[in-house]
């Protein structure tokens, strides 16, 4: 008998062992699973904004209540939750998905104007955000530059009052930055509307001038030093003018390519060089006795900051910004490509930028400047979207949206 109850507990101890090991194993590869689930995540790139796109954000939605979101058709947004809801355990409805459609991460599209609720439901949560949608923001035609422009309305109200001279021009030699200011409520020329990359002396014996001075002559074209012309030129001090890159000759398809690329670096012989459509908005809105200061100072006095300038190729005569109709580059836009539909398996490696490529205006590689409207979750199985939106030296821009199928 004692020899039958030692059996029967060797039998019962194994017993035991076997599922304690059991157990410690399922333990750990939950574990294991977990770290490798968390990893994945924090290495998908998820809605990706640039600073000027913040506000496309902001739609939230809590348990138990509805919310409500303004937008326009075109527009994006991603809802928002609270920190310990886990979308990926929330499905997503729309109730007209003509008027907004809502993909599987809980980014949202403004399709046509209307009113439509999207519901997310999951894990004990349930909540709804009402969305109406109103026409597409109209954006009036613009000139091609790549000015940084701001506070329009601004000047659109002293326009209104019109009982002082509406410009001042500051000029930054050091950094190549001009900037143009209108007057703030105490008439003081403190508000900034317009930053211009410019071209200033290069130094030694062609240096810019510093000191206060004012407009004084204006002419279409006007010879340079150096047997060359300028196009809208604007005189402020003596010989020191403000115009576009220099030309060979009096042609507007005639330009000086190699100079044109040296836009933002001191290069010129004291003039102030610009592009063709910002020589053009000095030469079209600041009348003579406008008052033109020349300073030596660092990038913090730029009060708009600096804006980008484009590069183009040494064949083409052609300043980009030029609005002559015969210009061949008014045309050209920036481009997205290797943006295509595509499906995956849940669980698989996805990377949204795989093969995605981009050109500005004047064809030079801008694909660093990619950015990303997106919340794909590759682990959730579902329809997801991604935007592709890309913005070039020239304030236009480029967008290319996908669909990613997570099966």
């Amino acid at each position: 008998m004692k020899v039958i109850r030692r059996n029967r507990r060797q039998k019962e101890n194994k017993r035991k062992n076997i599922i304690i090991a059991i157990a410690i194993f399922l333990a750990a590869v939950v574990i294991f699973l977990g770290i490798f689930w968390a990893f994945r995540q924090l290495s998908v790139p998820r809605f990706v904004l640039s600073d000027k796109a913040e506000e496309l954000l902001g739609c939230d939605i809590k348990d138990g209540e509805t919310s409500k979101c303004d937008v326009a058709v075109g527009d994006i947004r991603l809802l928002k939750f609270a920190d310990d809801v886990d979308v990926r355990q929330l499905d997503f409805v729309s109730s007209n998905e003509d008027v907004i459609r809502v993909d599987s991460g809980g980014r949202v599209d403004a399709i046509k104007e209307g009113v439509a609720s999207v519901s997310a439901e999951g894990f004990g949560f349930e909540g709804t955000c009402e969305f109406t949608v109103t026409a597409e923001n109209a954006q009036e035609p613009t000139e091609i530059t790549s000015a940084i422009t701001e506070n329009l309305s601004i000047v659109e109200k002293n326009k209104e009052n019109g009982e002082k001279g509406l410009y001042r021009i500051t000029v930054n030699r050091r950094t190549n930055v001009t900037t143009v200011y209108t007057y703030n409520e105490k008439g003081e020329y403190l508000v900034p509307v317009r930053a211009m990359v410019s071209s200033c002396g290069a130094g030694g014996s062609d240096i810019t001038p510093t000191g206060t001075f004012s407009i004084y002559f204006k002419e279409r074209w006007h010879p340079l030093f150096g047997d060359c012309f300028g196009q809208y030129v604007t005189g402020f001090n003596n010989e020191y003018l403000f115009h576009s890159v220099p030309y060979y000759t009096e042609s507007a398809d005639d330009l000086e390519t190699e100079e044109y690329n040296k836009l933002s670096t001191n290069a010129s012989q004291g003039c102030v060089r610009l592009s063709v459509s910002d020589a053009k908005w000095i030469y079209d809105n600041c009348p003579l006795d406008t008052q033109v200061e020349v300073i030596d100072k660092d990038e913090k006095y730029d009060a708009l900051g600096k804006p980008l300038s484009i590069k183009i190729d040494e064949s083409i005569g052609w300043d980009p910004t030029d609005p002559d109709e015969k210009n061949p580059l008014l045309k050209n836009e920036p481009k997205i490509s290797g943006a295509e539909d595509i499906e995956i398996y849940a669980g698989d490696e996805f990377n949204p930028l795989e093969n995605i490529t981009a050109i500005d205006t004047c064809k030079n590689d801008i694909t660093d400047k990619i950015e990303m409207y997106q919340n794909v979750l590759p682990d959730k199985t579902g329809v997801y979207y991604i935007t592709y939106y890309v913005n070039d030296a020239l304030n236009k821009t480029a967008k290319e949206t996908i669909k990613v199928t997570v099966k």
